[in-house]
């Protein structure tokens, strides 16, 4: 019986654990624009398709966060990406280039950090940018 309780309670901590190292913070998201660094939201078409943020957020909750650190970035981001939430709105930056095949992301909302590696970079604008075509024709 004591077995039993104790395996339990080693697969609810290794899962808490996994849990709390491996998610980010991004779900509950509706919609999520993307734009070049220089452009404003205000003409973007949404992109709302369940797949999409799914994929999206999935590359998001995945990468590396940074924290106890603060950047101050030379460039300029590449692009900008809206999220709205049922209640809020977040906006992330992607800073291409940040370090051999790594992407930085910075939020107007959080001190932390994100990077990802190039080929995430490219299936998030590829996803965010085919799908606005798609929803803009």
């Amino acid at each position: 019986m004591k077995k039993n309780i104790l395996t339990v309670l080693f697969v609810i901590a290794f899962g808490w654990i996994s849990y709390s190292v491996l998610y980010n913070g991004f779900s509950g998201v509706k919609s999520m624009t993307i734009q070049e660094y220089d452009r404003t939201f205000d003409d973007a078409e949404k992109v709302t398709d369940h797949e999409v943020i799914s994929t999206v957020t999935g590359i998001l909750n995945r990468s590396n966060k940074i924290t106890d650190v603060h950047y101050k970035l030379a460039v300029e981001p590449t692009y900008k990406i809206q999220l709205e939430y049922q209640e809020t709105e977040e906006v992330l930056y992607l800073h291409e280039g940040f370090d051999t095949n790594e992407t930085l992301i910075s939020s107007d909302r959080s001190e932390h950090y994100y990077k990802i590696n190039q080929k995430q970079t490219d299936t998030i604008v590829q996803l965010l940018l085919t799908q606005k075509l798609e929803d803009g024709s």
